[in-house]
């Protein structure tokens, strides 16, 4: 499976991408105050499997540190997203599974909702997927998380039928998450 990933893993040495007003770079320590109270806020963290509410920065370092490993050692992708006057703005990220695949996802602080930006941010790193020859993405939202399920679809993710019962830590529950799933077609 490492070489299925070292592609990615090579090109996930780049630092930015760009789309139009936003920039998604990589995260550094310096982003762990913004990530332990943006994301930690129940709001965000209820909607997203493993951030818990709330988010101490020590936590929030601890998952930057991860990051950046995972990054050498299996391809992930993190990018925060932020404007370009250096605002932060969110994550989006794409981590290997054990099946080959891909999984996207993203979350976006409040004062940011309904702008547009996780959409761009979506487009902006299925992009890079596909130059790094990732074929197979798939994602997930909580049932009571529309929105998401919408941004989604805008983004060409298509419903599996699945619906599985998924823990979040911001809930400490488990609830219905919908399954859904992109494909790069190759040569396209």
């Amino acid at each position: 499976m490492a070489d299925d990933h070292s592609a990615a893993y090579a090109a996930s040495q780049q630092n930015e991408l760009k789309t139009g007003d936003l920039t998604l770079r990589r995260v550094c320590l310096d982003d762990a105050g913004f990530i332990a109270r943006e994301a930690g806020r129940p709001e965000v963290a209820r909607m997203c499997a493993l951030i818990p509410s709330p988010q101490p920065v020590l936590a929030a370092e601890g998952f930057i540190l991860s990051m950046r490993a995972r990054e050498h050692t299996r391809g992930d992708i993190v990018r925060l997203v932020e404007t370009a006057s250096g605002r932060r703005l969110g994550l989006a990220g794409l981590h290997p599974r054990r099946d080959g695949a891909f999984e996207f996802g993203y979350w976006i602080a409040p004062f940011a909702w309904g702008a547009g930006v996780a959409t761009r941010a979506g487009q902006a790193l299925l992009a890079e997927a596909k130059t790094r020859g990732i074929e197979t993405i798939t994602a997930g939202y909580f049932e009571d998380n529309p929105a998401s399920g919408r941004v989604l679809e805008k983004l060409g993710f298509v419903h599996t039928g699945e619906t599985v019962r998924a823990f979040s830590l911001g809930r400490l529950a488990s609830a219905p998450c919908r399954r859904m799933a992109l494909r790069h077609e190759p040569g396209l």
